[in-house]
């Protein structure tokens, strides 16, 4: 039998991939790029929730409950087809968001600077690859008679060929550790070795030439009496500046306490890494921003007066309700009245970049109020600090 990618690869026909082409308005490598980048990401995201026992279950079951008569059907899933009531789109949205939470954006905008797509496509590719992966692992199950360290052990088989496979970057997005990320350090710390020998030889021959020079110079001059000298007093040094410290004082397990962490991490900037903030809303239908907002937005006005170097991202966010078009322009709008706000507190505008994304990037599924009011948000992204 087929390992699992190989199978994606036998259902994504030339057919299908230039049907999506044409709804998404990209080019026929691109997609088949993204399709291939998408599927190992869907695979490893199981594997990382290998040793969550609560987590497993809760994925064996969706797979083994899913439909896998869709792989004959995978062409109704381009655009905004729909199979019969029940949506392998709404299923496989609920799917990846057990699987990725809010790394959801993140991966779409991986996935999309490897394939060369624009997010938004990649996000409607998501409907058509989660799909597919669930329905081969559904038939792999149903078929197999798997339960869930079957499931595990088929995976785990195929672990190598998942994360080789992964496009570049997703494997610290997603948490794991990608074979062969190291192979460079390691050579050259190998190289470096073979030739340790040569660097206490180098040593001996400069300390001889050294003890040679001063005993010459030594014998061969007259001692001079030294002539007394005045000085300037030594200048004190320029204290150079530390790093800043933890100025303001959050609640752990936020956001805000998150996105300050980040600023005060030695890690380097992700673009890729956004902070969600659902609880800074609006008016219906307009930009004005609600008065209960203001306790978010006062945390980060507080985090961006205490770091000055900072700068950020402002994404604006809508759930799928209304026209795509303006839910875009919507949320546009909605990410410069935040960036009106943080200015008009005394941010300069410089440090602050707004864009709308309509409903691109949810994280979660759009099938009840609850989770859409999650995705009608404003996220920050840190691009410098």
């Amino acid at each position: 039998m087929a390992n699992l990618l190989d199978s994606v690869k036998e259902y994504i026909t030339p057919e299908l991939i230039s049907m999506a082409a044409k709804s998404l308005d990209e080019s026929e490598g691109g997609v088949n790029k993204a399709i291939l980048g998408l599927a190992p990401t869907i695979l490893a995201g199981i594997l990382n929730k290998n040793g969550d026992s609560n987590a497993m279950g809760n994925i064996f079951n969706m797979l083994s409950k899913f439909d896998s008569g869709v792989l004959g059907q995978l062409g109704n899933l381009v655009g905004q087809g729909n199979l019969a009531h029940n949506d392998p789109k709404d299923e496989a949205g609920h799917f990846l968001g057990t699987l990725f939470g809010s790394k959801v954006p993140a991966i779409t905008n991986a996935v999309s600077a490897y394939s060369g797509v624009k997010s938004s496509s990649t996000s409607s590719l998501l409907g058509l690859v989660g799909p597919l992966v669930m329905g081969l692992l559904s038939k792999r199950i149903n078929t197999g008679g798997l339960n869930v360290s079957g499931l595990m052990s088929l995976l785990n088989g195929e672990k190598s060929s998942i994360l080789g496979a992964l496009p570049t970057g997703l494997g610290s997005v997603l948490g794991l550790s990608v074979p062969g990320a190291n192979a460079s350090a390691a050579t050259s710390t190998s190289s470096s070795g073979d030739r340790g020998w040569l660097w206490p030889l180098l040593l001996l021959v400069g300390l001889g030439a050294g003890i040679m020079y001063y005993m010459k110079n030594c014998s061969s001059k007259p001692v001079e009496k030294p002539v007394a000298e005045t000085k300037a007093p030594m200048a004190e040094p320029t204290p150079v500046a530390e790093a800043p410290k933890a100025k303001v004082e959050l609640t752990a397990g936020t956001q805000e306490y998150d996105m300050q962490a980040y600023i005060m991490s030695a890690d380097s900037i992700d673009k890729n890494k956004w902070f969600n903030f659902p609880e800074i809303q609006f008016d219906v239908n307009k930009s004005t921003i609600k008065p209960e907002s203001e306790a978010k937005l006062n945390s980060v006005l507080a985090i961006l007066k205490a770091y000055p170097a900072v700068k950020v991202k402002i994404g604006g966010y809508t759930d799928s309700d209304g026209d795509d078009k303006k839910n875009l322009k919507l949320s546009g709008e909605r990410a410069k009245s935040v960036t009106a706000w943080l200015v008009e507190k005394g941010i300069a505008a410089d440090r602050l970049d707004p864009e709308g994304y309509g409903e691109q990037h949810p994280i979660a599924p759009n099938d009840s109020p609850e989770n859409k009011a999650k995705n009608r948000r404003i996220s920050f992204s840190v691009r410098a600090k």
